[in-house]
């Protein structure tokens, strides 16, 4: 089954906290130290303090899903891996928070890159860890295995279609929850949403990742048909609307962060309907993260107000002609 217009990217986080030392509260600036003298080992990484970084810099590697805000707000350190697949933050919610995230449906992969680095932090911390729960987190819905496993998926046919809520219902009672693109709290923006587990207790690792690859192809087994559904209904009315989301991102001057999503939202059903041609799938994700703010701002060399945002952000969107052609010229 091909997943990757479906399966965006899939993140397994392990949160770990040092024994016989208070959960909050503490300096974790020389576990951090330690964290880097550790994985200096494997070689490839580099420490990033939050204090040493500008606020535009913090909030990149936020739209890039390497860090959380809690990071920042935290002052904490993150430790990142040079092909950006593996970080490992120092002081946000737990002590240590090591995650790994690849394209598509990898989750397995992402475990096992995980393995290497969780093996090699606890060579040199002793973790907590409790014979009958497992380990200790900061929040109770972490403690026993300590990880997340999750996948992004672009769901726009179950949302069109009004059939997202009874999936959403289906996947909660299988222990999973459906959040927005960054996480708990916050909004799904272009149809994209998050997938995890729930369980954290009294079930592996390898369960977990089963689990969740389990759900994930459900999810998209559901959104295939609501595509299906979604053409049948009006099949004019659709590709009016993908090709006006095509026309307009390549001929705007002004674009807005939310419209961008909107409408690129569309171009990517047009790709998978076989109505627009895409020759670099990895340029158009690459896209949707340098219209983000901060990441704009830094493309830019500069602050630059909403308005300015709005401008360069159009300019940006002149490559995707270069990409993304409408089928039969």
């Amino acid at each position: 089954m091909n997943t990757q217009n479906i399966i965006l990217s899939s993140r397994v986080r392990l949160a770990r906290n040092l024994a016989d030392t208070p959960f909050r509260g503490v300096n974790t600036a020389p576990i951090a130290a330690k964290a880097m003298g550790a994985l200096r080992t494997i070689g490839g990484y580099t420490m990033y303090p939050m204090t040493a970084l500008d606020p535009l810099e913090q909030m990149r590697y936020v739209e890039r899903h390497l860090i959380s805000k809690e990071l920042i707000d935290s002052a904490g350190s993150a430790i990142i891996r040079d092909d950006d697949k593996v970080c490992v933050m120092i002081g946000e919610e737990d002590h240590i928070r090591e995650q790994c995230i690849m394209s598509g449906l990898q989750l397995k992969d992402a475990y096992d890159e995980l393995k290497e680095v969780d093996k090699t932090l606890r060579g040199t911390f002793k973790f907590a860890f409790d014979d009958v729960y497992g380990y200790l987190t900061a929040c109770l819905t972490n403690v026993g295995t300590g990880m997340r496993a999750s996948v992004m998926m672009f769901l726009p046919a179950l949302s069109l279609t009004g059939s997202l809520n009874r999936c959403i219902s289906g996947v909660t009672r299988l222990n999973m929850a459906v959040r927005g693109v960054y996480g708990e709290g916050s909004k799904a923006e272009g149809y994209v949403y998050q997938i995890s587990n729930q369980k954290t207790l009294g079930i592996t690792e390898s369960e977990i990742v089963s689990s969740v690859e389990n759900v994930a192809t459900r999810i998209v087994e559901a959104e295939l048909r609501a595509r299906e559904a979604l053409i049948q209904a009006d099949p004019a009315g659709l590709k009016d609307r993908i090709l006006r989301s095509y026309g307009t991102l390549c001929n705007c001057n002004l674009i807005s962060k939310s419209e961008f999503m909107d409408l690129i939202a569309f171009v990517k059903l047009g790709i998978y309907y076989n109505m627009l041609e895409c020759t670099d799938w990895n340029a158009l994700e690459s896209l949707v993260t340098r219209i983000q703010p901060a990441s704009l701002c830094l493309d830019c060399g500069r602050r630059l107000d909403g308005s300015e945002r709005d401008l360069a952000r159009a300019s940006m969107c002149d490559e995707i002609h270069t990409f993304i052609t409408r089928k039969g010229g």
